[in-house]
Formats: structure tokens, C-alpha cells, sequence
């Protein structure tokens, strides 16, 4: 009889344990919009949100940096330019005497030297550069687009577990009540609820409560998912709409 006692107060404490937890802990997980346009709406700030992680703004970076050697190739041409000029009393002070030594004439020199090589590279440069341009584009218009895809496809791994979750919480409460009846007419002597039924409503109750576990595990680590994919969590975001 102590044995069957003590079982019955073990049992009486771990649901009463759980239970308690469950109301301290679990009310962050089921905050998600309802209605269709507020979905619509969270799906379009996630993706938003989504899109400033540094994997993409680094594009804006690439950007810029292709825009500088896209000037320098176009800037080559002006290598093959050369100015030069006679710094003398003449040129520096001028001369009113008609008679001019020609030995300081010129006084600038211009020319241009070009390895016919660079009539091909200049031009290619030129191009690599604007089609590494274009292709910075399309790298980053496919992330975008792969990004999206993942952000969306964890919004609805997350809606899904939600779902589930919510769902096995009306069984887990069934049980619970099915128990805290077989309890009450155990303790009262009802011969109608012997031991053996009183442990198999708890088993039932203990097993609804593992399945509640393993439901809630998977929920938190989906939203996990979710918010490393955006970069804050899904309070934050609904706070942004």
C-alpha cells in the first residue's frame, strides 16, 4: 500500500511539474498571423529581411569595386599618351627680341605610343569587365531567388509543426482529464478504478506528454530555422507589419 502510494504521489507531481512549465513556456511559440492578407504580408517581410543578410548585400560591394576597374580598363587608353614640355628663360619669361634661338623650339612636345597588342586587350578589358558586371547581376538575382525559396519553404515547415502542435494539444488535455478523473475515484476507493486502470490512464497521459515534447522540440527548432534565415525572430518581425 506505502509502494502504491508512493507511485501515485510520483505521478502526481510530474504532471503538476509539467503542466507548469507548459504555461511558463510555451506561449511564445503559437504567435503567428491568422488571416490570409497578414500572412501574405509576414511571407513579404521575411523574404525582405532575408535579403539584407551579408550574403547579399556583399553584391552591392562587388558592385562598386567592378564599377572602379570597369573606369581603370576604360582609362588604359591614356597610358599610350605622353605630353612633355622645355622649361627655360624663354618659355618661363617669354622674349620681345624678334631674333628667337630655335634651339629651345619646340616648346611642347606631344606623342603617342601604342603596342598594337593593346588594340585588342584595352577593348577586351573593357568587356571582361562590364560582362563580370552582368554577371555579379545574375549571381545575385539566383541567390535572391534561392534565399527566397528557403525562407518561404521554413515559413511553412514552421506553419506545419505549429499546426501539429496545436492539434495534439486537445489529446494531451483529454488525456489529462481522463486521468485526473481515474485519480480522483482511485483515491475515493471506487471499485470501478482499481490500480491497474488508474496506472494505465497515467501511462496513456505520460505518453501524450512525450509526443507533446517531441512536437514542441521540432516546432522550436523549425523557428530556429526560420529566424537564422531572416536574422530576428518572428516577434520582431510580426512588430514590423
Amino acid at each position: 500500500m506505502k509502494k502504491m502510494l508512493t507511485t501515485v504521489l510520483v505521478m502526481c507531481m510530474s504532471i503538476f511539474a509539467f503542466a507548469q512549465l507548459q504555461k511558463k513556456d510555451t506561449a511564445v511559440l503559437l504567435k503567428l498571423p491568422a488571416d490570409p492578407v497578414t500572412v501574405a504580408r509576414f511571407k513579404e517581410k521575411l523574404v525582405e529581411l532575408a535579403l539584407q543578410n551579408p550574403d547579399i548585400s556583399q553584391y552591392a560591394i562587388k558592385k562598386e569595386i567592378n564599377k572602379y576597374e570597369k573606369n581603370m580598363a576604360g582609362a588604359a587608353w591614356l597610358n599610350h599618351f605622353t605630353a612633355a614640355g622645355n622649361l627655360n628663360e624663354f618659355t618661363i619669361k617669354g622674349n620681345s627680341n624678334n631674333n628667337i634661338n630655335t634651339n629651345y623650339y619646340p616648346r611642347y612636345n606631344f606623342g603617342v605610343m601604342l603596342p598594337l597588342g593593346n588594340l585588342i586587350k584595352i577593348p577586351n578589358d573593357i568587356k571582361r569587365v562590364k560582362a563580370e558586371g552582368r554577371l555579379l547581376d545574375k549571381q545575385r538575382e539566383a541567390e535572391a531567388m534561392a534565399l527566397k525559396g528557403k525562407v518561404l519553404e521554413a515559413y511553412e515547415e514552421y506553419a506545419a509543426n505549429k499546426k501539429l502542435y496545436e492539434l495534439h494539444m486537445p489529446l494531451m488535455e483529454d488525456a489529462l482529464q481522463n486521468f485526473n478523473q481515474a485519480e480522483e475515484k482511485f483515491r475515493a476507493g471506487d471499485p470501478a478504478v482499481p490500480i491497474e486502470i488508474y496506472k494505465a490512464s497515467y501511462s496513456a497521459y505520460n505518453g501524450e506528454m512525450v509526443k507533446h515534447i517531441q512536437l514542441e522540440k521540432v516546432l522550436r527548432q523549425s523557428k530556429l530555422i526560420l529566424e537564422a534565415l531572416v536574422g530576428t525572430t518572428l516577434e520582431n518581425v510580426m512588430a514590423q507589419l
